[in-house]
């Protein structure tokens, strides 16, 4: 009998003991398990932060780089010189070579502003190529100075408008102080019994500014592609805006201002054959 006993008591502790190897071991496999798993979660939470966080910054870098690149000077090198009526546009790369890699841009290789330091004179010429990278054109100006804008659209290369001075005859440079303009009273302007009446949708630098034309005594006829052409230069000659129409039948323009102060603009149309510009003074505000 007690042996019995003996071996029953023996044969419940291996049981126990047993049970209890088991239990540590199982429940330690589990709670690896469980932390392995956690880890493996925030593993991959962190890769998918890792790879937002990297696309952020990446998309933040190249847009940076593109905006930095666009305000950096012009690839392209040009030189305005006037010989008596003749005016001579060189266009050459960084590394003096012709530039001659030009796409057409409303109907033209060239457009050639030239505005006198007083804004009273204004003409849009077109230049003709002679050579690789060499226009000319006939400028019948008035003794002064006078800012030359060179507007082109180079196939490769990122441009610049920047204005270049041209003196016309023995004239003192210094002579000329750039003009401080006066708001616009007037927004209706004749010439030879054409009315062109300005209406502007607001003055701000915080939106685009839209410019409608009502025409009156003639409709305006297609001009270079287009219903007519808007040019735009602060008072001080240094921002240069060249702004075309809206697709459609009205002549609307859109145009944005970099900075408040006053500008000068020359709207343009063709009116029975002839090209008028029609001058007009904004103040353009914060």
């Amino acid at each position: 009998m007690k042996k019995w006993i003996g071996s029953a008591l023996v044969y419940l502790l291996l049981i126990v003991g047993g049970y209890t190897a088991y239990s540590f071991y199982a429940g330690e496999g589990v709670s690896q398990g469980d932390e392995g798993s956690h880890e493996e979660h925030q593993g991959e939470e962190a890769h998918g932060e890792e790879v937002e966080h990297g696309e952020h910054e990446g998309e933040g870098h190249d847009g940076g780089h593109g905006d930095h690149e666009g305000e950096s000077t012009s690839e392209v090198q040009v030189d305005v010189k006037l010989d008596g009526k003749k005016m001579t546009i060189t266009l050459t790369d960084l590394d003096g070579n012709a530039m001659d890699s030009l796409e057409m841009n409303h109907e033209k290789l060239m457009h050639l502003i030239v505005i006198s330091e007083d804004l009273e004179q204004f003409q849009h010429l077109h230049p003709e190529k002679v050579s690789e990278g060499v226009f000319t054109a006939k400028a019948d100006l008035e003794e002064g100075m006078y800012q030359a804008f060179v507007d082109i659209k180079p196939s490769e290369l990122e441009y610049v408008n920047e204005a270049h001075p041209v003196m016309v005859g023995e004239h003192d440079s210094h002579e000329d102080a750039h003009v401080h303009l006066d708001p616009e009273t007037q927004w209706t302007k004749v010439q030879e019994g054409y009315s062109v009446t300005l209406d502007v949708n607001n003055f701000s630098v915080k939106e685009n500014v839209v410019l409608s034309f009502d025409i009156e005594g003639a409709e305006p006829e297609d001009y270079l592609g287009a219903l007519g052409h808007v040019v735009v230069v602060d008072e001080g000659l240094d921002e240069f805006i060249h702004v075309h129409p809206r697709e459609g039948e009205e002549p609307v323009f859109e145009a944005h201002f970099s900075k408040p102060g006053m500008y000068k603009l020359w709207a343009e149309f063709k009116l029975d054959g002839k090209v008028y510009a029609f001058p007009y003074v904004l103040e353009i505000t914060e």
